[in-house]
């Protein structure tokens, strides 16, 4: 059985989740009280000795870091390689938009969800978080002008790790409706079969 280790409002752990649930592959979260400090802890130190969220086990195997995981839960379950591309060329357009994920988008609308729910943790200004998100959701609607998906022409695990922040900018009082592209892209991902909120709600 896979788990994913982490709590259901991380936007980390929520890509794995979405993931695995638009490849159809049943789970079980295992929640974490990230305020109670469990992550910070044993067992999960077991999993993760840098005790960020989210891990991922199968059966006996581990894994941490969302990209990690997704890079797994990809190569394992999706032997048409659709999500994750075995040729030099596909691997390497995905892996550049999930080093944007790991650092623009993260800089930005991770880091606007995350200023909401821990405003003491996360000492940036919403001005500078704001435009830290214009600036990469700027370049983003411009690259999807003509392109309906990030890394190639179809959905990869690259749009799955951006849209798991990018997602929740509205409620985390982010406009994305001034981005067109970026707005089309997100409901495209959201039209995919399997595909759900961070709740785990269809959209």
């Amino acid at each position: 059985m896979v788990r994913v280790h982490a709590t259901k409002a991380s936007i980390n752990g929520y890509k794995v989740r979405l993931l695995l649930s638009m490849l159809r592959v049943p789970y079980e979260l295992v929640e974490l009280d990230m305020y109670g400090g469990e992550h910070k802890r044993e067992p999960f130190l077991s999993l993760n000795p840098f005790g960020q969220m989210p891990a991922l086990t199968d059966g006996a195997f581990a894994i941490a870091d969302s990209h990690a995981c997704l890079v797994y839960v990809a190569r394992k379950y999706d032997p048409s390689a659709s999500w994750l591309p075995s040729d030099a060329e596909g691997e390497a357009k995905v892996a550049e938009w999930l080093s944007k994920s790991a650092n623009e988008v993260h800089q930005g609308p991770w880091m606007k969800r995350a200023k909401i729910r821990r405003p003491d943790a996360i000492k940036v200004s919403n001005e500078e978080i704001d435009a830290r998100c214009d600036h990469i959701l700027k370049l983003m609607d411009a690259w999807l002008v003509e392109r309906e998906w990030l890394a190639l022409g179809r959905p990869t695990i690259a749009d799955v790790s951006c849209f798991g922040p990018i997602s929740m900018l509205k409620v985390s009082g982010y406009d994305t409706d001034k981005w067109p592209n970026v707005t089309r892209w997100l409901e495209r991902l959201k039209a995919l079969p399997g595909a759900h909120d961070i709740d785990g709600n269809p959209f």
